[in-house]
């Protein structure tokens, strides 16, 4: 599939964010777990996504625990917990809404993912640059500093242990005062980069005039428009159906019936989805 520009994703992805963030229906987060997890297997082979599934996974089971032991709003009941002259009623209705609470966070986090992958950091100076071009590049350079932080303490914490200025299981009153010297070094090579950046972005003649060049235009075609148009579609669908009084309801575990159409087409934007090509969105002016 053709790439698409910048914005474009953006706001579509946008609309994925919204409709994971106010749906409560079960099986529509489900099919949109599904679509968020072959999209992201579309884009790097869940590389991304398993880094942090270490911390989605348990944070999820927890989400499922909590809302199944300290939710008592249900009619039907599962089991009780006799917590010593306590009783704890577990009713159907907490744990399966704890379990969409849980999908819904792992669908919001799948979708920063992609987003990151789809849309690199430097690439929002094309999204906001218009409007505001420094506080943008502002922040794309600290949000670019980051992992150098990262990778800067990993490998002042290997030279220094090679050194033997630190060795392991020493105790945490003895680890901590070795983080003096890891900070000033982090400090001192984040410094130096700052500079060299400064003078790099001066001898570029960065701010010499108003308008900036650009290396590469982005062109807005007629897959933008179609994007857009089907993003705006099931966001405005979503919005009538709230607005005509579709809820899903746990207590009891029923929900008012959603139009058909409804479904047509958020079945059509999860499929959808996972056509998206990753990795150059921001190389769509080339052709």
């Amino acid at each position: 599939m053709e790439n698409y520009h910048a914005r474009s994703v953006a706001i579509y992805l946008l609309v994925w964010f919204l409709l994971a963030l106010f749906y409560n229906n079960l099986f529509q987060l489900t099919l949109m777990l599904a679509a968020v997890i072959l999209l992201n297997y579309r884009l790097d082979r869940l590389g991304s996504l398993k880094k942090i599934t270490s911390f989605i996974l348990p944070l999820a089971g927890l989400i499922i625990i909590i809302n199944g032991l300290f939710n008592q709003n249900g009619n039907i009941l599962l089991t009780s917990l006799n917590i010593f002259s306590y009783t704890l009623p577990i009713y159907r209705e907490a744990v399966v809404y704890g379990g969409a609470m849980a999908i819904k966070l792992i669908v919001i986090l799948a979708i920063f993912t992609a987003f990151n992958i789809l849309i690199p950091v430097e690439r929002l100076i094309d999204i906001f640059g218009p409007y505001s071009s420094r506080s943008i590049l502002v922040v794309a350079i600290s949000a670019a500093l980051i992992p150098d932080m990262v990778k800067r303490v990993h490998s002042i914490n290997q030279v220094q242990r090679y050194r033997g200025v630190q060795e392991p299981g020493k105790g945490l009153l003895e680890s901590s005062r070795r983080l003096g010297p890891l900070f000033l070094n982090l400090l001192r090579s984040s410094l130096q980069a700052s500079l060299q950046m400064a003078e790099a972005m001066q001898a570029r003649g960065y701010g010499s005039s108003k308008r900036r060049s650009i290396y590469q235009v982005q062109k807005w075609q007629r897959r933008d428009w179609l994007l857009l148009i089907l993003a705006l579609a099931v966001m405005g669908l979503a919005l009538v159906g709230w607005y005509t009084g579709y809820r899903y309801h746990y207590r009891p575990l029923e929900q008012v019936s959603l139009p058909v159409y409804n479904w047509e087409v958020m079945a059509l934007f999860c499929l959808s989805l996972p056509f998206l090509k990753g990795g150059h969105i921001w190389s769509a002016g080339r052709d």
